[in-house]
């Protein structure tokens, strides 16, 4: 039986990222879901009423929201994720170590990027939460950390219209494969207040 050289496969320790970052999700999905509940609850929700048989009557009763939701969904955090990737210009993981470091073309690249998700899924809601991973492999791991917190930081200094507040949550990551790469999940938040 052959045994698995030493240093084959990722590091328990890189994998504690992986699960804080799991965790940070729950607690900050629990979180914003009891700040900005509606407070109506299980028990203030109301039935809808029983579809008749008509059909006009079906699409008016299929087309009015329930008490509980606005016209764009429930308020607080939305759940689904909103993935897109960046592939940006060669080097760009390494230059990203010192912070800041990002060249005018990767920032266009990333902006044109967000501003495109945005006009495709955003139904003029707000930005809640990011998620950036800087793709590189694992020798480049402190360096593609990095280029998400840059990445990260971009987004909120070119579109802070975007954000729902100034204390939307940005957590950088680091994801194996080819460097110079980021890969965005944007979370929406459905009811922001001063959104307009």
């Amino acid at each position: 039986m052959r045994r698995r050289p030493p240093g084959a496969g990722i590091a328990p320790r890189h994998l504690a990222g992986w699960l804080f970052a799991d965790l940070f999700l729950v607690l900050f999905l629990v979180a914003l879901g009891m700040i900005a509940s509606d407070g109506t609850g299980a028990a203030g929700a109301k039935k809808a009423p029983k579809p008749s048989a008509s059909p006009s009557s079906s699409a008016s009763s299929s087309a009015s929201p329930s008490p509980s939701r606005t016209a764009k969904g429930p308020t607080g955090l939305d759940p689904r994720r909103h993935t897109f990737a960046v592939s940006l210009s060669s080097g760009a993981t390494g230059r990203a170590a010192g912070k800041g470091n990002l060249n005018a073309a990767d920032r266009k690249k990333i902006i044109a990027a967000l501003d495109k998700e945005i006009r495709a899924s955003g139904d003029g809601r707000r930005i809640g939460m990011v998620i950036t991973f800087g793709v590189a492999p694992q020798s480049m791991l402190g360096a593609a950390t990095d280029l998400a917190e840059d990445v990260n930081a971009t987004l909120k200094s070119r579109r802070p219209q975007a954000f729902c507040g100034g204390n939307v949550g940005t957590r950088p990551f680091w994801s194996g494969g080819s460097a110079d790469r980021v890969e965005i999940e944007l979370y929406y938040i459905n009811a922001c207040e001063g959104q307009g």
